[in-house]
């Protein structure tokens, strides 16, 4: 969803496709947290940088796209030139192939950007280390962090969302409204294409079966797959790479999309050929986390406490749709932004979170699956 949302491939379902960028929309955990925006709150900023000086290099595994290029802006040069450590990026993050690096001794990376199923599954194979919670804190105050993204081995980073979204050109501001009317092929006569991954493609076809989002987890797999029969003639494009979306858009090749928020948003801007609505968006949740053998290991735990800033945070959230953990600026986001993200509190109630523990318990039994399903005509 759209984790440019943003957007990734899931290694814990056997790395069935590639990036997902944009993958990430502002989370509705923020109003989970009891915290609004237009609360006025003032982000209070760390005094004392010295805590992150320090010489080398931290290499970042990001998912590309406007999201990352907003991170070198935001985060990753006023990082280098405050603390004296290079930053540069690599993409995707991918846990199999972390899970290889290790094995062979030869870890690239030092700070990765993962889903939290991608987490879950990177700590149960010894793959990560521990986030050094006592330097954060020393930086950024403990309560300004939403404490649902405090775990041992990941601290949130942003969160992305999957958005209904369609060719203007043909249906105008007029689009469908929720996933059952985006399966209507009678309504709505159109080129259709969805990420192709079983997450979030089971909560769309589902909803596309007339599920209630509420009524979504947990899920019954083989219903799941009796919904994506129902759905699969309709779909006439299934999209390895979730960077393809806004070429996509760009050309008019497909007009309704599963697709992540910030290509989506970042399209509609620039163009005006697509619209989208946040009602029945899909939210995930990403989390910085650091390889067991990062040769930057140290470097990298400094750069999560900058980004975790209130400064550096707000700029990002200002930038981009996604959520941030530092929640201590929710208020100062400008106004016409904050209509724009899916924490919005008229949005955040339309949202459907993932269950990260829900796919975390239940990888193994949808990979296989899956895959066989999918390379069925």
């Amino acid at each position: 969803m759209t984790k440019d949302i943003d957007a990734p491939n899931s290694s814990e379902l056997g790395n069935i496709a590639d990036a997902k960028i944009n993958r990430r929309g502002f989370l509705a955990g923020m109003s989970a947290a009891g915290l609004a925006l237009g609360t006025g709150i003032k982000p209070v900023l760390a005094e004392d940088l010295s805590l992150i000086k320090g010489s080398g290099d931290v290499v970042v595994c990001t998912w590309g796209g406007a999201s990352t290029d907003a991170m070198k802006e935001v985060w990753f040069k006023p990082f280098a030139e405050a603390s004296g450590i290079n930053v540069s990026t690599a993409s995707v993050p991918d846990i199999a192939k972390l899970e290889v690096m290790e094995n062979v001794g030869n870890v690239e990376w030092d700070l990765m950007d993962a889903e939290g199923t991608q987490m879950e599954l990177a700590v149960s194979k010894g793959l990560l280390q521990k986030i050094d919670y006592d330097l954060l804190f020393k930086i950024v105050p403990k309560e300004q962090i939403d404490p649902k993204v405090i775990k041992e081995y990941g601290v949130g980073s942003v969160a992305f969302s999957t958005v209904i979204a369609w060719n203007t050109g043909v249906f105008g501001k007029d689009g469908p409204q929720d996933w059952k009317e985006w399966a209507d092929t009678t309504r709505f006569k159109g080129r259709r294409a969805l990420y192709a991954q079983p997450r979030p493609s089971f909560e769309i076809a589902l909803m596309a079966a007339g599920v209630a989002p509420e009524k979504i987890y947990p899920i019954n797999i083989d219903d799941a797959f009796k919904a994506l029969d129902e759905l699969k003639p309709k779909i006439d494009l299934w999209v390895e790479k979730t960077s393809q979306w806004g070429v996509l858009m760009q050309n008019g090749e497909v007009d309704l999309m599963g697709s992540s928020l910030s290509r989506t948003l970042d399209e509609k801007k620039r163009t005006g050929k697509v619209d989208f609505t946040f009602n029945q968006s899909i939210i995930e949740q990403d989390y910085w986390v650091i390889p067991k053998s990062a040769p930057g290991g140290a470097n990298a735990q400094k750069l999560i406490a900058y980004m975790l800033m209130a400064k550096g945070s707000l700029g990002f959230a200002s930038k981009m749709p996604f959520n941030v953990a530092n929640t201590s600026i929710y208020g100062d986001i400008p106004e016409a932004m904050q209509q724009q993200l899916p924490g919005y509190p008229a949005n955040a109630a339309r949202n459907v979170q993932i269950d990260q523990a829900w796919w975390t318990a239940n990888a193994d039994q949808v990979r296989l699956r899956w895959l066989d399903w999918l390379s069925k005509a």
